[in-house]
């Protein structure tokens, strides 16, 4: 079963800052290689949410290791997948806020 997909405004915010700082820092064909990677892992989450752990368990926050620089944070219920947020794994986990 596929789960319909929804982004808060702040997980379509950091997708935007991504794809800006891939274009800046290292052009156009990486760029293009990263979003069609980050599409296919948002496809696997669409698909089987339940593969990837449950990190907050009091809110069912799920983290997907997109890449070794982001995860993916969401929540899957009642068919829909809503994708909370990215974040860059070379912070502090401190900043992380959900």
């Amino acid at each position: 079963m596929s789960y319909n997909l929804r982004w808060t405004e702040r997980a379509a915010n950091d997708y935007e800052k991504l794809v800006d700082y891939l274009l800046e820092k290292w052009g156009v064909e990486i760029t293009i290689d990263v979003t069609q990677q980050f599409e296919h892992t948002i496809t696997h989450i669409q698909n089987s949410p339940e593969h990837f752990p449950i990190v907050i368990v009091k809110k069912k926050i799920r983290r997907c290791v997109a890449s070794p620089q982001t995860s993916i944070y969401f929540t899957a219920d009642k068919g829909t997948v809503e994708i909370l947020t990215l974040f860059d794994n070379r912070q502090n986990p401190e900043k992380l806020k959900l």
